[in-house]
């Protein structure tokens, strides 16, 4: 595995799949996707939904950004893939995942950003899509740093534990996050 380790508990994150064969294909459309619905200079949580809690429509806002209201059952809500992306790449590589997945959202790391520390209710699976060695996450209790390449391998990662995600570089940074059971 072409993981960049500093000290890390292997029980932080491991490879939850290997390589997905499509990879490419889903990058593109990702790609399509944050150019036309990532309006990024008015989307503060630089997120598009990728599933949500209604499938009559297209929602690609649902379920984004922070707030203090949210539980893991309202997180559970956003299960159903967005309308427009049944039988797409996307649709494909969430049903090679061979495991339910909720709240699947495509997020932006802006060039020399950092989240907030924070804790999740349940652990994420993370396919890096456009990534350099400049963008890192942090766990910060204890001290662990690691980089997760865009090589097309699907990453669970304990994100219930106190971390945050740091893009030092000056170009952003793609990436799917799903949230997945333990």
């Amino acid at each position: 595995m072409n993981f960049v380790v500093h000290g890390v508990n292997t029980n932080m994150y491991k490879e939850f799949k290997p390589i997905y064969p499509k990879f490419r294909d889903v990058v593109e459309q990702c790609k399509q996707l944050s150019d036309k619905h990532g309006d990024w200079d008015n989307n503060p949580d630089s997120q598009i939904a990728i599933q949500t809690d209604d499938a009559s429509q297209d929602n690609w806002r649902a379920g984004n950004g922070v707030s203090l209201g949210k539980t893991a059952k309202w997180e559970h809500a956003f299960n159903q893939l967005q309308p427009s992306l049944v039988n797409t790449p996307l649709d494909e590589y969430l049903q090679w995942l061979g495991v339910a997945v909720y709240r699947a959202r495509i997020m932006m790391s802006r060039p020399k950003g950092c989240y907030s520390v924070h804790r999740d209710f349940s652990p994420r699976l993370h396919l890096p899509l456009v990534t350099n060695r400049q963008c890192n996450f942090l766990i910060t209790d204890p001290i662990q740093f690691f980089h997760l390449p865009a090589d097309g391998r699907t990453t669970w990662v304990n994100t219930t534990m106190p971390h945050t995600f740091m893009n030092g570089s000056t170009e952003k940074r793609l990436h799917l996050v799903m949230i997945v059971e333990n």
